[in-house]
C-alpha cells in the first residue's frame, strides 16, 4: 500500500517530538516476568485462532513509515506478555488478551480478578498459571466492571456447573449495565467495534498494529456467569478466601458499573481501568454512554488520597503496573489532571462560544505530555474527547440552525457532488487536497462522492483513510482509518468470532428488559393497524406484551396479570431466545416443551413483526 511521501515525513517528525528512546516503561513492562504461554495459538472448538502471541512478532522489527513512532513504541510495550509477578502473592497474566488477569492467592485457591474477554484465552492463562505456581482451585472471581473484556471469559476460569461456581464479586448494577450496553445497542455496537478494534485487519505495519489499552481483544467465545456477591460503598471491606479487599466505588467513570481496589496485605492497589498507561475514551468510537471527565478526575483524586501513601504498586486491569511509591502518587496526580484539563478547557472553548468541532481543533494537550507517554492517546485522542465532553454537557447538536435538521448523508453527497461540478471535478480537487497534504478535507469530499453512488471514488478515498490511519497516535483511531479503507476496497465482509450477541448474557436480562429489547425491532410499517396483547410467562415470571399504535409495550409481575389476551405462552428463557432467533418454530416449540394456550397465530404474528438484525452493515458507503 502507498505510504505518501508526507505521512512518512509526519512520522519520522514524531521521533524529534517525543523522548521515544526513554526505555524505563520496558523496563516496568518486563518486571517479575516468570513465564509465557506455550508457543502457537490458542485455538476454538472450530479450529480457528482465539489468541496468538506470535500475531505481533512483526514489532520487533524498527519502526516502518506506516506506522506512528509512538504508536509503535506503545505496541511493542503492549507486546511484552506472559505471567509476572507483581510481588509476594500477587500476580498479572498480560498481553494473553485484551485485557489483564490479575492472581491473588488465597488461603484455598486463586482469586481471579477480570476473567478475560474469551472463553479460550482465560483458560489457557489459568493452565500457565497452574504450570507455573502450583494448581490450585479457583476459589473466587472478582470482577471490576461491566465491559466484557473482563467477563467474558469466566467460564474458562469456573466452568459450567453453576453449582459449582466460586463467588463471584462484582459492583452494584453490574448485570444491568453489562446487559443494556451488550444487548439493547449491542448489534450497532458489535458492528462498530469491529472498526475500533480491527476485526479483520492483517497482522502488520500496515495493518493492526495495537489497541491501546492491549493489542486486541481475543477472537475466541464469550460466556457470563452472574455475580453472586455485588460492592455498593467506597470503603467497604470483605476477606475473601482470606485476603483483604478494600474497595472504591468508580462507577460513572470509565464504565457505569465499577470499582477499584486496595490489598493492604501486599500494598497493591488495582485501579481497574480508571487509569492505564494511556489517554482513556470518554467516548469509544463502538459507541457507550458518554463518560463524565470530571467524576473521572476526583474519583482518581479519592483514590490518591486513600491509597496513594499505602501502595507501593499500582495495577491496571489494562498495561502494565507502577513499581514505587512515588512513582504512584505521581502516575496517580497527571492522570487525574489528564481528565480534569479536557474537561475544563473543553467547557472553557464552549463557554466562549465554540462549537464541538472548533473546540476539537482549538483545543492543545497540556505541556508535561510531551515528556509523559503514560497520558498520551493510544487509546483515547484529545480531540475525540473534546468532542465527548461537549456532548455530556450540550448534547449532539452545536446551537447553530442549520444543525437542527441535517441532511443524510446521500442527500447531502449528491447535492455536494453536483455543485462542485460533478465526481470528476469532485475527483481532481481531492487529489489536490492530497497533494497539499491536507488529508481531512480530501477525505471529506471523496466521502460526499462515495455516498452520492460514485464507486469511482472508493479507491482514493481508501487511500486518504489509510494514511490518515497511519499517522494515528491512537491505536484504535488507526483500525478506524484501516478498516474503512478495507471495507472500501473488499466490501463488507462477516468474521467469524467478531462479537456480536452474547447468549449467557442474554439469558441474564430480565424479562422486562428481554422484551424492551425485543421491541427495538418492531417494524412500524408491518405493525400500521395491529392492536393484540398477548402474555408470556418467562421462567415463572408473567409478562404481557400488547402491540398498539405501532409500538410493543410490556409489563411483568402482577401488572401483567390482568387483561385480555389473544394467547399464553409459558416457556423458558432459553426457548424465548430461540423463538426470537427464529431456530424455533412456534409449531415445534409446543413439541419442545412450551405451553400455548389461546391463539398460536398470533404468536407468530407477533414474531412477524420483528426485523432482524443483521451485523455487518455498511458504514462507509451508502
Amino acid at each position: 500500500m502507498t505510504v505518501l511521501p508526507s505521512t512518512a515525513a509526519y512520522n519520522r517528525a514524531v521521533a524529534e517530538r517525543l523522548p521515544l528512546e526513554d526505555r524505563q516503561a520496558f523496563e516496568d513492562a518486563s518486571r517479575g516476568l516468570i513465564a509465557t504461554l506455550p508457543e502457537g495459538p490458542v485455538t476454538r472448538g472450530d479450529g480457528g485462532e482465539a489468541w496468538n502471541s506470535a500475531w505481533f512478532d512483526f514489532l520487533d522489527a524498527p519502526c516502518p513509515d506506516s506506522v506512528n513512532q509512538s504508536l509503535w513504541r506503545h505496541g511493542q510495550l503492549n507486546k511484552i506478555s506472559g505471567l509476572f509477578e507483581v510481588c509476594d502473592g500477587v500476580w498479572q497474566a498480560r498481553g494473553c488478551d485484551y485485557a489483564n488477569i490479575t492472581v491473588v492467592r488465597g488461603d484455598t485457591g486463586w482469586i481471579i480478578v477480570d476473567p478475560l474477554m474469551t472463553r479460550e484465552t482465560s483458560s489457557a492463562v489459568l493452565h500457565m498459571i497452574n504450570d507455573t505456581l502450583g494448581p490450585r482451585p479457583v476459589s473466587a472471581v472478582v470482577v471490576t466492571h461491566c465491559h466484557p473484556d473482563h467477563f467474558g471469559g469466566i467460564k474458562g476460569v469456573v466452568g459450567d456447573d453453576p453449582a459449582a461456581y466460586p463467588p463471584i464479586y462484582a459492583p452494584e448494577h453490574f448485570t444491568t449495565y453489562a446487559a443494556s450496553e451488550g444487548i439493547l445497542g449491542g448489534n450497532a455496537m458489535a458492528r462498530r467495534a469491529t472498526y475500533q478494534f480491527g476485526i479483520g485487519l492483517p497482522w502488520g505495519a500496515e495493518g493492526l498494529v495495537d489497541g491501546g489499552i492491549g493489542k486486541t481483544p481475543g477472537r475466541g467465545t464469550r460466556g457470563f456467569a452472574p455475580p453472586t456477591e455485588h460492592i455498593s460503598t467506597t470503603g467497604e471491606t470483605r476477606i475473601i478466601d482470606g485476603v483483604e479487599f478494600e474497595f472504591q466505588m468508580a462507577s460513572g467513570t470509565e464504565a457505569p458499573a465499577e470499582f477499584t481496589f486496595y490489598l493492604p496485605q501486599s500494598r497493591v492497589l488495582c485501579m481497574a481501568e480508571v487509569c492505564t498507561q494511556n489517554m482513556h475514551n470518554l467516548l469509544p468510537p463502538r459507541g457507550a454512554e458518554v463518560r463524565d471527565a470530571r467524576v473521572w478526575a476526583r474519583c482518581i483524586d479519592e483514590a490518591l488520597l486513600l491509597f496513594g501513601d499505602r501502595t507501593d504498586t499500582l495495577v491496571n486491569s489494562h498495561n502494565w503496573p507502577v513499581w514505587g511509591q512515588d512513582a504512584v502518587l505521581l502516575f496517580l496526580a497527571q492522570q487525574r489532571d489528564l481528565y480534569k484539563y479536557m474537561h475544563d478547557q473543553t467547557l472553557r472553548l464552549a463557554n466562549l462560544g465554540h462549537g464541538p468541532d472548533e473546540i476539537a481543533a482549538l483545543i492543545t494537550e497540556p505541556d508535561w505530555l510531551g515528556e509523559t507517554f503514560h497520558g498520551r492517546g493510544y487509546y483515547g485522542s484529545l480531540t475525540f474527547n473534546a468532542r465527548a465532553i461537549y456532548q455530556k454537557y450540550f448534547g449532539f447538536y452545536d446551537g447553530r440552525p442549520v444543525s437542527l435538521d441535517p441532511l443524510p448523508p446521500e442527500d447531502a453527497g449528491a447535492r455536494y457532488v453536483k455543485a462542485l461540478g460533478g465526481v470528476a471535478k469532485v475527483l481532481t480537487l481531492a487529489q489536490k487536497a492530497v497533494e497539499a497534504d491536507d488529508l481531512q478535507w480530501a477525505a471529506t469530499l471523496l466521502n460526499h462522492a462515495v455516498f452520492a453512488g460514485h464507486s469511482e471514488a472508493h479507491a482514493p478515498l481508501a487511500q486518504v483513510y489509510r494514511n490518515m490511519g497511519y499517522r494515528a497516535e491512537s491505536g484504535i483511531m488507526r483500525n478506524v482509518y484501516l478498516k474503512g479503507a478495507q471495507d472500501l476496497e473488499q466490501g463488507v465482509k462477516a468474521l467469524p468470532a467478531a462479537g456480536g450477541r452474547n447468549a449467557d448474557l442474554a439469558a441474564e436480562l430480565d424479562p422486562i428488559d428481554w422484551f424492551d429489547a425485543m421491541a427495538l425491532r418492531l417494524n412500524p410499517a408491518r405493525a400500521t393497524d395491529v392492536s393484540f396483547a398477548l402474555r408470556f410467562v418467562v421462567d415463572g415470571t408473567p409478562v404481557r406484551v400488547e402491540v398498539i399504535r405501532q409500538t410493543a409495550f410490556s409489563r411483568t409481575g402482577a401488572d401483567a396479570t390482568h387483561g385480555d389476551v389473544a394467547a399464553e405462552v409459558v416457556l423458558t428463557q432459553a426457548a424465548l431466545e430461540q423463538l426470537a432467533a427464529g431456530r424455533l418454530s412456534v409449531k415445534n416449540s409446543q413439541e419442545q416443551g412450551v405451553k400455548i394456550t389461546g391463539d398460536a397465530g398470533v404468536v407468530q404474528r407477533w414474531l412477524d413483526l420483528h426485523d432482524p438484525f443483521e451485523m455487518w452493515f455498511n458504514l462507509v458507503t451508502p
